[in-house]
């Protein structure tokens, strides 16, 4: 929890360096984090957002916890890239206060969140969903509840070429050059090592493993630790 704190402080004070954020609403805004591990003090929240990694069953269980904690009319939201937000909400005695915000890596400076529209999501809850994300200053588009979403849908081809570029011979900086320089804010290596090398790999090895040569690059970076910015190393090295 104390690395949660410090990783959140280290994000507002790189802010505060750049002056997007004055040091005084810094303060303001870390003030107001209660760090906690019961679920039994989130009771009173009105929205509360699941960010745990990927992985269905934990969801579901923390989901469970949720609704037994939390009060009447409370929004619960998962993060999930990609998992089905039915299966999250068939946990919980009320799945028409759940919906999937997807808050796109790094959450404190990509503005898109996707609201995923469960089957038995109600208009009251998609409703809040979207009006939060405004309020955050994102821009909040609503999906269907189908696997990868739309954004991550959008991107797999991309990246599944730009694997299959690397496995005939380029090297990711090559490749990432050529997509920057066609106009996009950053290239697919850059970005897979920016999301996490990991949540990819930790969902395949769920399922069993791949067997998809696009895979074989970002699974072996995995096995050696190698997942990208959080760890120092990834595609890049960053040390």
């Amino acid at each position: 929890m104390a690395r949660g704190i410090k990783i959140i402080e280290g994000n507002y004070a790189r802010t505060v360096t750049n002056g997007r954020l004055s040091q005084e609403e810094m303060d303001k805004r870390m003030s107001l984090i209660i760090p906690t591990e019961k679920f039994e003090d989130l009771r009173d929240g009105d929205v509360v957002i699941e960010a745990v990694y990927e992985n269905l069953e934990l969801k579901q269980e923390i989901f469970q916890r949720l609704d037994e904690v939390m009060k009447e009319g409370a929004l619960l939201a998962t993060n999930t890239s990609g998992l089905d937000v039915d299966a999250i909400a068939a946990s919980t005695s009320r799945p028409e206060a759940v919906c999937g915000m997807h808050f796109f890596s790094p959450a404190n400076i990509m503005r898109l969140l996707e609201v995923v529209r469960g089957d038995k999501s109600s208009p009251v809850t998609l409703g809040t969903a979207m009006a939060l994300g405004k309020s955050l200053g994102k821009v909040s588009v609503m999906a269907g509840n189908c696997p990868g979403f739309i954004g991550n849908r959008m991107i797999a081809g991309y990246s599944r070429q730009a694997q299959l570029m690397i496995l005939e011979g380029a090297s990711p900086a090559q490749v990432d050059k050529v997509i920057y320089d066609f106009g996009l804010a950053m290239g697919p290596f850059a970005m897979a090592d920016m999301v996490g090398l990991d949540l990819g790999w930790r969902a395949r090895k769920m399922m069993g493993g791949s067997n998809d040569v696009t895979a074989r690059i970002p699974d072996e970076l995995c096995e050696l630790d190698r997942c990208g910015q959080k760890n120092g190393e990834g595609y890049y090295r960053y040390k």
